[in-house]
């Protein structure tokens, strides 16, 4: 997760994020990362092509990580 998060991600919501699509593509074709969050909660990242694959396998490591502290039978 930390090849993700060691620069600021800008939040927004869908509204603002469809309001100046075109403005945040070219943002986000420059560089920039962007959680755009849905009214119920749910969010996206999005990211320029180049870094897709760096985050796809951070989450990846995250998820094995997280399965593997706490899909077992042990402790209470």
């Amino acid at each position: 997760m930390k090849r993700i998060l060691k620069r600021l991600m800008v939040e927004l919501s869908v509204a603002e994020f469809e309001k100046d699509f075109d403005a945040y593509m070219d943002r986000i074709e420059a560089g920039e990362s962007f959680l755009i969050r849905q009214p119920d909660g749910r969010a996206v990242v999005a990211v320029p092509a180049g870094e897709y694959e760096a985050a796809a396998t951070a989450v990846a490591e995250v998820d094995e990580l997280t399965e593997m502290y706490s899909d077992h039978e042990e402790g209470s």
